[in-house]
């Protein structure tokens, strides 16, 4: 799965677990891992960010406000597809439940 199949299926498959949210859409150019198209989400409740690098890879963090603890934090490199998958999952099952 290339950056841009990564980044259109979240939002094709998780995007939508997030209308309740803010979403800020960003991107920066020359980071760790290439440019970076970042998906940062805010509620009450959680907030956190996706990070698509060019360069393949993808970090997932979200972090519950309410108790001021981290509840998901997943990098992972770009052969690592079934664990991007999982964590994408993480993610949703995360959001349902807050």
């Amino acid at each position: 799965m290339v950056i841009n199949k990564k980044s259109d299926w979240f939002k094709e498959n998780i995007m939508s677990y997030l209308s309740e949210f803010e979403v800020i859409e960003k991107k920066f150019s020359e980071g760790d891992f290439g440019d970076l198209e970042q998906i940062e989400f805010n509620s009450e409740k959680i907030s956190g960010n996706i990070d698509f690098w060019s360069l393949g890879w993808v970090g997932v963090f979200v972090w519950d406000n309410i108790c001021e603890s981290e509840m998901l934090n997943i990098l992972s490199e770009p052969q690592e597809e079934e664990r991007i998958v999982e964590s994408f999952n993480k993610l949703k099952e995360i959001i349902i439940n807050n």
